[in-house]
Order: C-alpha cells, then structure tokens, then sequence
C-alpha cells in the first residue's frame, strides 16, 4: 500500500507540467547590428584593424555591421577600397564593384568603368600549384 501510495504521488507530480519560459523578443538582427553601429569602442577597434592591419575577419563583421544596421553597402565602401587597393583583398574588391553598381540605372560610363577594373581585380589570384597523390 505504501509503494503505491508513493507511485500515486510521483504520477501526480510528473503529470503535473510545467510551462516552460518562454523569452519573448521583439529585437531583430537589423536592431542587434545597429546597437553595435552605435558602439564607438567597438567600430573604433574595427575600423583600426581594417585600415591598419588589413585584418579580413575584422572587415566582414564591419561590413555586416553596415549592411544589416544600417540596410545598405555604401557605408563599406570606404573600407573595400582600402581593403582591395592597399592589401589586395579579392572580396572587397568584388564589393567595390558591387557596392558602385547596385543601381544600373544611375550608373555613368566612369564609373562602370571602374567597377569593371574591380570586378576583374577580384577574379585575379594566384592559383596555388595542384596537389598530385603519387
């Protein structure tokens, strides 16, 4: 009678669920990434290591930082052509030209032009020597 007694309560108790906490948010990543906008110490120590060093994990957190806070490129675009024209770095050379062709409809022959000489800077590289398995 004991055991069942004691079977009868730890039914009632694992019957007995709970509801769980539910963390309920409004925030969305465009609002995350424009808390880090606003950030100086943050953008400060970002934008040091990009024109500075040439550090690529450190341009594309900038860069999504820019594209997701404030939902356009242009704000990259200082930074891409640093990153492309001083470290000759293969992406933001392909952002420079992304960035300056984003709207066709407004795009003048100068410029045109030099986001081809970016595009075709991005797809330069030096291909590294094939791996044979003897």
């Amino acid at each position: 009678m004991k055991w069942k007694l004691i079977i009868l309560i730890f039914m009632i108790i694992s019957c007995n669920k709970k509801e769980s906490d539910k963390i309920v948010t409004s925030d969305n990543s465009a609002s995350y990434f424009r808390r880090k906008l606003d950030d100086k110490k943050l953008m400060d120590s970002l934008n040091y290591l990009v024109l500075s060093k040439g550090d690529t994990l450190a341009y594309n957190e900038l860069k999504g930082i820019h594209y997701i806070g404030e939902q356009k490129m242009t704000g990259i675009l200082y930074y891409a052509l640093i990153m492309s024209n001083k470290y000759n770095y293969k992406r933001a050379s392909f952002d420079v030209y992304d960035i300056l062709t984003i709207n066709e409809k407004f795009l003048d022959q100068k410029t045109r032009a030099m986001a081809d000489e970016y595009l075709i800077k991005s797809k330069k590289y030096k291909s590294k020597p094939a791996i044979t398995k003897r």
